[in-house]
């Protein structure tokens, strides 16, 4: 009875490796449309960073009438060049300077705090 039973386990068998491989191939493609996907919002998270930084800075440059240069190291921004400090109290004392002050003191509020622990 064993000997008859054989063919039909092999047969099962068969069928059991057949379904295996066909998920394993939809997982597969699953796992590569995860991957695009996420490729592509990493480039529009990194699109939309840099354009926040360049309207911040043309809001800089045109309520405090400040040149802002950049050096950026590993994408992130970590130095911001003022020319001189006769800029500084230009920019402070006209164009719209201690409105800009005030402007980025409100938007910045939130970081502000956790850098003084509050």
């Amino acid at each position: 009875m064993k000997e008859m039973d054989m063919p039909q386990r092999l047969e099962n068998h068969e069928q059991r490796i057949s379904k295996l491989e066909t998920n394993y191939g939809e997982v597969i493609d699953k796992i590569n449309s995860m991957e695009k996907g996420q490729l592509e919002i990493q480039n529009v998270v990194l699109k939309s960073s840099g354009d926040q930084k360049d309207l911040l800075n043309k809001l800089i440059e045109h309520s405090l009438g400040i040149t802002v240069k950049q050096e950026e190291t590993k994408g992130e921004v970590s130095k911001l060049k003022i020319s001189s400090r006769k800029e500084i109290v230009l920019g402070l004392l006209g164009g719209g300077g201690f409105v800009g002050i005030l402007t980025a003191i409100i938007a910045f509020w939130g970081e502000i705090t956790k850098s003084f622990g509050g």
